[in-house]
């Protein structure tokens, strides 16, 4: 058993890198380590989580003007309260995810332990998509000393491809490691056809519907009015009853133009909105901690992001069974192809300096899709049952060895040892 201590500080969302975050500490945590968490907000993934870490909101009235003054980080107010904590703790290991100000805090604790302290903690900064192509872009110099700082030990991060990416924009010099994202292989699982059958049911589907699943953060780096794009024009030329759900925030200001009209399915229904289309109804569920309940029932993940570090609704889509269509620009795609799990239609990649100009500048990303080869695959999905069903056991038996708890524990015992 090991006994080292981690400390860690990152931002804490509903998806994406907090959650993932979250699943390796709490699993690092029931196998060892002494797991504490700073955050800034109520971590949502622990309020639902019986989980040994040992969490810490930081109390940050006051001391925003130190926290992000005309973007340089100021993190002393922060990384003091840490230090206070863990003072002569030389074997705790810095782990942060999100750089600013997250992993910053972090590089100022071990700054001051190793000077003020004779300790020398290791240092891991864990970079996330915004991080990099939206935030940094900002600060570009700042992201490179602090990835390049001789004070941290290792930087690791999703996917290849991410890491190519970062290498390249921000010419680091430092070697960046993968670092696989986790799954919940309690949570995300294949149901047998009874249990299908059953959940369908009880959400009022019946057998032969076709429902196409989307989970994201609904920004506009995920592209919902694609998604809706292609699941209009796959169902008017599918002949069983479609479906669209869209788990995750409601872009109210990307779907300005469709009724969104109350559901009343039943009181407990997970459903918020709906829409009527040709073929098509559309259900809106706002933010869910569950999405496994939906994604269990569905046919096919449906993803349209013109850029992502990995993608971790693919993974937990393939986990469940599920075979995928997504944009060929995601981080996960090589997995995808590689388990045969589903479909990568092309996508235009833009450097991150391209990327948030169109995200700024509001125009249609329409054009950057091969719309055409998302539809045929869709119908290919919707058509041919058996295939549908061999992809979605491949990409299922493929994510529970690739993303398994233990393969990200012994990734990351590699890299503090």
């Amino acid at each position: 058993m090991n006994s080292q201590k981690i400390v860690s500080c990152f931002h804490h969302s509903f998806a994406g890198g907090s959650k993932n975050t979250s699943r390796l500490l709490h699993f690092l945590s029931q196998n060892g380590y002494s797991v504490d968490a700073y955050f800034f907000e109520a971590p949502q993934y622990f309020a639902y989580t019986k989980s040994p870490v040992k969490t810490h909101i930081m109390d940050i009235s006051g001391i925003h003007s130190e926290v992000i003054d005309s973007s340089v980080i100021k993190t002393y107010s922060v990384s003091n309260k840490i230090i206070e904590d863990f003072k002569g703790k030389a074997d705790s290991i810095l782990f942060g995810a999100n750089l600013f100000p997250y992993c910053n805090i972090l590089l100022d604790v071990k700054s001051q332990m190793k000077h003020f302290q004779n300790c020398d903690p290791k240092l891991i900064l864990h970079p996330v998509g915004s991080d990099i192509w939206q935030i940094g872009t900002q600060i570009k110099s700042r992201v490179k000393w602090l990835l390049d700082n001789p004070l941290v030990d290792s930087v690791v991060t999703y996917s290849e491809s991410f890491i190519t990416d970062i290498k390249e924009y921000y010419n680091i010099e430092k070697d960046i490691h993968v670092l696989p994202p986790v799954l919940e292989n309690e949570k995300f699982f294949p149901l047998s056809k009874i249990e299908n059958l059953a959940r369908r049911k009880s959400l009022n589907f019946n057998e032969d519907d076709f429902i196409i699943h989307h989970h994201s953060s609904m920004r506009k780096i995920k592209c919902p009015e694609t998604v809706l794009d292609i699941a209009l024009k796959s169902a008017q030329l599918i002949s069983r009853k479609c479906f669209l759900i869209m788990t995750g925030p409601v872009p109210y200001a990307e779907v300005a133009s469709l009724n969104l009209a109350l559901t009343s399915i039943k009181d407990n229904s997970v459903f918020i909105y709906k829409t009527e289309k040709e073929n098509l109804t559309i259900y809106w569920t706002g933010l869910l901690s569950n999405v496994e309940y939906l994604l269990q029932a569905s046919d096919v993940e449906l993803n349209t992001s013109i850029y992502d570090s990995f993608n971790l609704a693919l993974m937990e889509a393939m986990a469940c069974g599920i075979p995928v269509i997504t944009s060929d620009v995601v981080g996960i795609s090589n997995h995808i192809i590689r388990a045969e799990g589903g479909y990568c239609f092309p996508t235009k990649k833009l450097k991150y300096d391209e990327l948030n100009e169109l995200l700024k500048s509001g125009n249609s990303k329409k054009s950057l899709f091969d719309i055409d080869y998302a539809v045929d695959a869709m119908l290919s999905i919707a058509r041919d049952k058996p295939s549908a069903k061999k992809m979605g056991q491949n990409g299922a038996r493929y994510t529970s060895e690739e993303f398994s708890f233990a393969k990200a524990a012994k990734e990351f015992y590699n890299l503090i040892n």
